[in-house]
């Protein structure tokens, strides 16, 4: 009769140890799976740096814009046959330091192609007495970034 209970009482331990394991896989899958949709939820979707980069044409609000920008950002301001480069950093720091809020500024948007890995916008900057075109493209690497600008004014 002892070995009787000690066989029950070993199967009882092992049934334990194999729900209790059970539990903890499952428990690290589920923490793991939500640190995953965190990280997503937190990155500015494709319109919202979309209307961050307006913001900070528009209104001078530049403090973001180097998170948006791809770090091998190419702005190319086109002026007659002129076209002039921008990396990243001076693309902020002109912004930064030309850039004056005008209310005044109305802009629309419109999607030229978009997927899940790219995105083409037009943005059109109506001024008094010209318009500026961006053309704006982003990526989708590792979040929403804008890897290329073509500025023109009409």
């Amino acid at each position: 009769m002892g070995i009787n209970l000690i066989n029950k009482l070993i199967h009882t331990i092992m049934k334990t140890l194999k729900s209790m394991v059970a539990g903890i896989a499952l428990l690290l899958a589920c923490i793991t799976a939500n640190a995953t949709v965190k990280s997503r939820i937190n990155q500015p979707t494709e319109k919202d740096v979309v209307n961050m980069y307006i913001n900070a044409i528009t209104n001078a609000k530049a403090d973001d814009l180097d998170k948006i920008l791809d770090n091998d950002l190419q702005f190319n301001m086109h002026r007659g046959d002129n076209v002039n480069t921008l990396n990243k950093n001076q693309l902020v720091d002109y912004v930064k330091n030309n850039t004056i809020a005008d209310n005044s500024v109305s802009t629309t948007t419109t999607v030229l192609a978009d997927d899940d890995a790219i995105s083409k916008v037009k943005i059109e900057f109506k001024y008094n007495g010209f318009t500026r075109t961006d053309i704006v493209t982003l990526n989708k690497a590792l979040g929403w970034k804008i890897a290329v600008v073509n500025s023109s004014n009409n």
